[in-house]
């Protein structure tokens, strides 16, 4: 499964900006590890999601969490520090813009620093494991059907 994401249009992001007002909440326990979305009553069995509409929701959970993402080059950091420097976060919200997809790629070699988390799994491996068997964290939101 190829993760690049650059080059897709920020209009192609509509649906996954319709979601993130669904997907992601910053309440919530605390609890480990991985669900299927589809245990979830508010997930539907329909539809198929997109790296490019997981990408921005699962940025959303990450930083609705506060959760820290590591990598070797640059160590512990902030993401929404990032995206605000790169024009993707703003006001508390992942846009689902160029910006974010002109990121994408460098995003994607992050592991996210959390107990929550499964250790030195990348933002990439989770984005992937979403699209292809609906494993999404527990912490997250359940995971919008795709439209």
């Amino acid at each position: 499964m190829a993760r690049r994401l650059t080059g897709v249009l920020a209009a192609s992001m509509f649906p996954a900006v319709m979601l993130l007002a669904t997907a992601c909440s910053s309440g919530g326990g605390s609890s480990s590890g991985t669900t299927p979305a589809s245990s979830s009553p508010s997930a539907s069995q329909t539809g198929t999601l997109t790296q490019q509409q997981v990408m921005p929701l699962f940025l959303q959970c990450l930083t609705d969490h506060n959760i820290t993402i590591w990598d070797k080059a640059q160590g512990n950091t902030n993401l929404a520090s990032i995206g605000k420097a790169q024009g993707w976060y703003k006001n508390g919200r992942v846009l689902a813009n160029q910006a974010l997809y002109n990121d994408a790629d460098a995003l994607e070699g992050f592991f996210p620093v959390s107990p929550d988390f499964k250790p030195e799994q990348m933002i990439a491996d989770w984005v992937d494991n979403a699209v292809s068997n609906r494993t999404w964290p527990k912490v997250c939101a359940p995971l919008p059907s795709g439209s």
